[in-house]
């Protein structure tokens, strides 16, 4: 009797490790291009993920965990990066830069639960050029000038921004 415990005990220690398959897979398009590939933990992306466009340059890459984006997220077009930042639970969170096709940083903006929360900053010629700040995805503020911004803001400074 005793080892038909220890027997049962010892597969339901055991039996959710046997259960959680985690494996690569591809997923390809009617044509055989690359569509996406990434880990995928019982039926569900769980990991390191990239996504491609029609020409096989890459469009995204970042994490899941449970089916939901999390973590920092790379976005891409025509192969170069256009916008990197964090996700939880599948909604933007934090900081979010945005670049142009020449590589400088053009815009960042902080979000709360998928929505613009916080700054906003544009740039032009890779300067701060204006501020604007954001509550739920509502412009309460914004400002023309990093100077007058701090104005507005004593205390504050360009390094609180970033």
């Amino acid at each position: 009797m005793k080892f038909l415990i220890t027997v049962m005990l010892c597969i339901n220690i055991i039996s959710p490790f046997v259960l959680m398959q985690k494996e690569y897979i591809k997923q390809i398009d009617d044509n055989g291009k690359l569509i996406s590939e990434g880990w995928v933990l019982n039926g569900v992306k769980d990991g390191y993920w990239k996504f491609y466009d029609h020409q096989q340059r890459l469009l995204k890459t970042g994490h899941y965990s449970k089916d939901y984006k999390t973590g920092y997220w790379f976005h891409y077009q025509s192969g170069l990066l256009s916008s990197e930042g964090h996700y939880s639970k599948d909604l933007k969170t934090d900081w979010w830069t945005y670049y142009n096709k020449n590589g400088y940083r053009i815009i960042k903006k902080q979000f709360k639960n998928g929505l613009e929360h916080g700054y906003t900053m544009y740039y032009k010629k890779n300067s701060l050029s204006m501020v604007e700040e954001y509550v739920n995805s509502k412009k309460v503020g914004a400002w023309t000038s990093y100077f007058k911004f701090k104005k507005d803001h004593p205390g504050f400074s360009v390094n609180d921004l970033h």
